[in-house]
């Protein structure tokens, strides 16, 4: 029996880049399959777009919610999918195997609670494919994972919680750090998942960003003890870079 998946979208007047988005999931070769859409309630034709994708959207709201993390809690609630994943209005799916490929891992291993891959970051100075390989429970409290390589059962919610709505910023990372380090099964998928805009949320409030994340850390330690395990956290990236390992890599792909 195949598992059906939900891929949720929240978008705000995204007219421009949502229709980019809906394209690379109803390309998927995965079925069934549902998209749901939490509009916050935009005014610039988001709607329109939307109506063009009847044939993949499984639930769409469009209303004033308390942010981006407000309308992916909206989400979990819509998505009928038991595999849940976050596509956000100016990201897409790399190609059209993501979801097949993420999906055979939970049909081949039912105690599996998430599945993560790689994301295409795209910048003004060219793509970057970053591989997640390294993160665990232990460096991810130093290290970061965006969650659009991110594949959840949908009882992983019901397991650690929902989005922390007293993080603006970094709700997604709070979580998949209250996931990782809550004994979840998680599987690393060797292979991109998402194309990434760099351009998002974070990126332009980098001060925010920064002391928002410390904030989540100090949940699991210490400043000193954080501060001792980057360093050692930081010189093993140098290290694995210099042999060969590099977590960044010019990316030529579609």
């Amino acid at each position: 029996m195949s598992l059906t998946t939900s891929v949720v979208t929240v978008c705000y007047n995204a007219a421009s880049t949502l229709a980019a988005t809906l394209d690379s999931v109803r390309a998927q070769t995965w079925r069934p399959l549902e998209s749901v859409v939490v509009d916050g309630g935009s005014k610039d034709g988001t709607q329109d777009i939307v109506k063009g994708y009847a044939d993949i959207i499984g639930t769409v709201v469009s209303e004033p919610d308390g942010g981006v993390y407000d309308a992916m809690n909206k989400g979990i609630d819509l998505a009928r999918g038991e595999i849940i994943h976050f596509l956000n209005a100016d990201d897409s799916f790399v190609d059209a195997g993501v979801v097949e490929a993420a999906l055979a891992v939970f049909m081949a291993e039912p105690a599996v609670d998430l599945v993560y891959g790689d994301a295409v970051y795209r910048t003004a100075e060219g793509a970057f494919l970053r591989r997640f390989k390294r993160v665990n429970a232990r460096n991810l409290l130093y290290g970061d994972l965006c969650h659009q390589v991110v594949f959840a059962r949908k009882r992983v919610f019901e397991r650690f919680g929902r989005f922390n709505l007293e993080y603006r910023i970094n709700a997604d990372y709070d979580w998949m750090l209250r996931v990782f380090r809550g004994g979840a099964q998680v599987r690393y998928l060797p292979r991109a998942i998402v194309n990434y805009d760099t351009g998002g949320l974070s990126a332009a409030n980098l001060g925010l960003t920064r002391a928002e994340r410390m904030r989540v850390r100090l949940q699991f330690t210490n400043r000193p003890a954080y501060r001792i395990g980057e360093l050692g956290y930081r010189l093993r990236r140098k290290l694995l870079t210099r042999l060969g390992h590099p977590e960044f890599t010019s990316y030529a792909g579609s």
